[in-house]
């Protein structure tokens, strides 16, 4: 009898992991059918497991990374002390591994419907048009059919146009908010209601946007995320947009709505980029449209300085960027960057060529061929975004 429920959990065990094997194959071949999930399943998911994880206000996700290591650990450690002790203890280990099989069963489910899925599915310019604006009667006006619209290119004079009016922006709004007399950038009110606000808003035109959005927390172990430069993470096997306490305040609300737009279904890098730009720079608050823009600065005059050829003479000769955005375009405050050291347990340049390459690795193994470089693709969406308006 005993062999028998055996044979039949080893039979239920075998089936369900062919079967989350399937659905993955499917997702990894149908774009139709993962749209089909995220616009029908995703929200299930939100409005109960999302809700679920939302009452509290810690990150169940990073508990649940602390229990996955803690409880590795202990599966190790226990099957190495019964080696030693001559097999003394098998039942135990086999007990404790045949658990742990099932969890990691679970966890396959749960990042598949959240994570793998969203992989695979269309992205924001196949959904919305390039730039997110295929309802715009600008472009339809600009371009005579769908064919000139998909094939245009753009120019190094385009790129050094969108960089100058990025850059005149952040100029502006930096001047326009509240700093103190240390020069840092603060604000009067909670961030986090006013980012969800502005998701809520950017919902009104794009349809997968819309909905109930899940509470963004902040991570207890942001020093560790901070060696890593990561300014935000969305788990999949909580449903929950975390984002790093330590970071300086102006990346408050466009990693927010990035992030936000993860739990959305949008789990492209550039996509997220370009979602927390509209959002932010879409909203009523100045102080979130300042991290709107500054949340693309670096990204898009990068670029423009790659195009110049690094040629320092031709990139002075265009809009300067303000010492007091210089100031606030930044990761990490001098005081926090100490205190991450101080609280280091492994070296940050150990930790961040580690986090990167897992990053990279990640990316590559769900489809994404450029890997971590997909944050830098925003710029494109950008170009499309603001073609037949800035030039």
């Amino acid at each position: 009898m005993k062999a028998l429920g055996k044979n039949k959990r080893f039979l239920i065990y075998g089936i369900a992991l062919v079967v989350v094997i399937i659905w993955n194959v499917i997702a990894w071949f149908s774009p139709a059918y993962c749209d089909w999930h995220i616009k029908y399943i995703l929200p299930i998911w939100l409005n109960t497991y999302g809700r679920l994880t939302s009452l509290v206000s810690f990150s169940v996700g990073e508990i649940m990374l602390l229990l996955a290591v803690v409880i590795s650990v202990f599966g190790i450690v226990l099957l190495t002390w019964n080696l030693i002790c001559r097999d003394k203890y098998r039942k135990v280990v086999n007990s404790f591994w045949g658990v742990y099989a099932w969890i990691v069963l679970v966890v396959l489910y749960v990042m598949t419907a959240n994570c793998s899925v969203f992989y695979h599915a269309s992205d924001f310019t196949e959904k919305y048009g390039r730039g997110g604006r295929q309802n715009d009667e600008a472009v339809r006006e600009v371009f005579a059919d769908r064919e000139s619209y998909e094939s245009q290119v753009y120019t190094k004079e385009n790129l050094a146009i969108l960089r100058d009016y990025i850059v005149t922006q952040c100029n502006m709004l930096a001047e326009e908010i509240a700093h103190d007399e240390q020069g840092d950038a603060v604000y009067e009110g909670d961030l986090i209601i006013e980012s969800t606000k502005a998701m809520r808003k950017l919902g009104e035109r794009y349809g997968q946007l819309s909905g109930f959005y899940v509470k963004p927390k902040y991570l207890t172990a942001s020093a560790f995320f901070s060696q890593q430069s990561i300014l935000g993470y969305y788990f999949p096997f909580s449903l929950e947009a975390n984002m790093n306490s330590m970071m300086y305040i102006t990346n408050v609300p466009s990693t927010a709505c990035h992030e936000l737009s993860h739990t959305k279904g949008f789990l492209f890098e550039d996509d997220a980029n370009m979602i927390a730009f509209l959002a932010c720079t879409q909203s009523d608050d100045v102080f979130l449209q300042y991290s709107g823009y500054l949340s693309v600065l670096n990204y898009v005059n990068n670029e423009f300085y790659d195009s110049v050829g690094r040629n320092r003479e031709e990139y002075f000769g265009h809009v300067r960027i303000s010492e007091v955005v210089s100031h606030d375009n930044i990761f990490l405050t001098e005081e926090n960057q100490r205190v991450m050291e101080e609280k280091a347990v492994i070296k940050t340049e150990t930790v961040k060529e580690v986090s990167q390459t897992l990053m990279d690795t990640t990316l590559k193994l769900n489809g994404v061929e450029e890997g971590r470089q997909q944050y830098d693709k925003v710029v494109n969406l950008l170009l499309d975004y603001y073609y037949g308006v800035l030039y």
